[in-house]
C-alpha cells in the first residue's frame, strides 16, 4: 500500500489540505472487464464485511432460505453489518428461536450496540450486550441456517475446512475470477475466516451479482433476491442515518452498497450491470464512503433527490465542536479526473 497507491480522498482545514487518504478503488463491467481503475486493483486486500451480499449466497442457492422460509428482512440481515438496533437485535434473535437455536450457537462475540438508543436502553436496564448485538450477527445466523439445512452440526458453519466455508470460498472464486483454493484465510473480527482477494475480484463479483445473466441459474437466482432484499429493506442493512441505509434508499433499486472494516466498501449496480470496490490504505471510514459516493455519482445513477440524500458523502462537512463547518473530506482532483473519463466510456 503507502505511497503506491493515489490519494482518492483529501480532508481540509479552512484553505488547507491536512489529511490525505491514499487507496484503491476498481469499477467493472457486466463482462467481467475493469473499465476504470485507480492504485493497485489486482493486490489482495481483505473485503472485509464488503462481501456479506456474496457469502449470503449459498443461503439462498442452496433452498435453505426457502425452507426456514425467510423473507426480505432475514436475507437483508444476512448481508448486513447492522448497528444493533432493536428491531436488528428482535430479528436475529426471533430467527435463531425459529431454528430451534440460541445466542449460544453464534461464534460472533457480543459487542457494544452502534445504535445509541439500544445502547441507553442496556444501560437504563443494567444488562450487557449479547451476541445478537454483534454487528455481523445476521451474517452468522444466515451461516447457521445453510448448515443446518444441509444436515451439518450447528457448530460448523465457522470453520475454515468445514463445507459452509468451502462452499462460501468456491462462491467468491467463480464469481471474481480469482482462486482463492489456496489463499490462506484469517479470522475476521466476527471469528469466521476473511480470504483476501484483489479489488478488481470484489468489484467483478459485483458485477456478476448486478447481472447475474452468466451465472449458474441458483446463484443468478440467489444474487437477485439478496440485492432485492437489501433494496427493500435498507434500515437492517445498516441503520438509521449511516451511509448504506441512506445510500440504498436514495438509490430506489438501481444499487446497493455495503460497507466493510477498515476502508472497504462494495457496490452492486443492477441499473448499469457494474460492480464497485474501494479500499482505503489506511482504513479511513470517512474516505471510503466519500469515494463510494462519487463513484456512484459518476457512474450516473444518482438522480436529484438521491444526490440530495448523499449530499452529506459526496463532500462530507468537517465540523468543530460548535458545531460550525471548518473544513471537508472531499474527492481528489485524481479521483475526480477519472470519473470523468468514466462517465464518457461507462462501459
Amino acid at each position: 500500500m503507502g505511497t503506491a497507491n493515489p490519494v482518492l480522498a483529501e480532508v481540509t482545514r479552512g484553505s488547507v489540505a491536512e489529511s490525505l487518504h491514499r487507496g484503491t478503488a476498481a469499477v467493472v463491467g457486466a463482462d467481467g472487464e475493469v473499465i476504470a481503475a485507480w492504485g493497485d486493483v489486482d493486490a489482495p486486500r481483505y473485503p472485509r464485511s464488503a462481501v456479506k451480499p456474496l457469502q449470503a449466497i449459498p443461503l439462498v442457492a442452496s433452498g435453505a432460505a426457502d425452507a426456514f422460509s425467510l423473507g426480505n428482512d432475514e436475507i437483508a440481515i444476512s448481508a448486513a453489518s447492522h448497528m444493533a438496533g432493536r428491531r436488528h437485535v428482535a430479528l436475529v434473535r426471533d430467527w435463531l428461536s425459529r431454528l430451534g437455536l440460541s445466542e449460544a450457537d453464534l461464534v460472533c462475540g457480543a459487542i457494544e450496540p452502534g445504535d445509541r438508543e439500544e445502547a441507553a436502553a442496556l444501560i437504563k436496564a443494567g444488562a450487557k450486550p449479547t451476541r445478537a448485538h454483534n454487528n455481523c450477527s445476521g451474517k452468522h445466523a444466515g451461516m447457521l441456517t445453510t448448515s443446518l439445512h444441509a444436515g451439518l452440526p450447528a457448530s460448523a458453519y465457522a470453520d475454515a475446512k468445514g463445507e459452509e466455508q468451502r462452499t462460501i470460498r468456491k462462491v467468491l472464486s467463480d464469481l471474481s475470477d480469482f482462486d482463492l483454493g489456496g489463499v490462506e484465510p484469517a479470522a475476521d473480527g466476527c471469528g469466521v475466516p476473511t480470504l483476501p482477494m484483489p479489488i478488481a475480484g470484489l468489484a467483478r463479483a459485483c458485477a456478476r451479482m448486478a447481472n447475474p445473466d452468466g451465472l449458474k441459474p441458483d446463484h443468478g437466482e440467489a444474487a437477485k433476491r439478496i440485492i432485492a432484499a437489501m433494496a427493500a429493506e435498507p434500515e437492517l442493512v445498516r441503520g438509521r442515518g449511516e451511509f448504506d441505509t441512506v445510500a440504498i434508499t436514495a438509490g430506489n433499486g438501481a444499487f446497493v452498497t455495503k460497507v466493510g472494516a477498515e476502508g472497504v466498501s462494495a457496490g452492486i449496480v443492477p441499473a448499469k450491470g457494474i460492480g464497485i470496490a474501494v479500499k482505503i490504505d489506511d482504513g479511513g471510514r470517512r474516505a471510503a464512503d466519500v469515494v463510494m459516493a462519487n463513484i456512484l455519482d459518476g457512474l450516473g445513477v444518482l438522480d436529484r433527490n438521491a444526490r440530495n440524500a448523499l449530499a452529506p458523502w459526496l463532500v462530507a462537512p468537517v465540523p468543530n465542536t460548535l458545531g460550525n463547518r471548518v473544513g471537508e473530506v472531499r474527492p481528489s482532483e485524481e479521483l475526480k479526473d477519472g470519473l470523468t473519463a468514466l462517465a464518457g466510456n461507462p462501459g
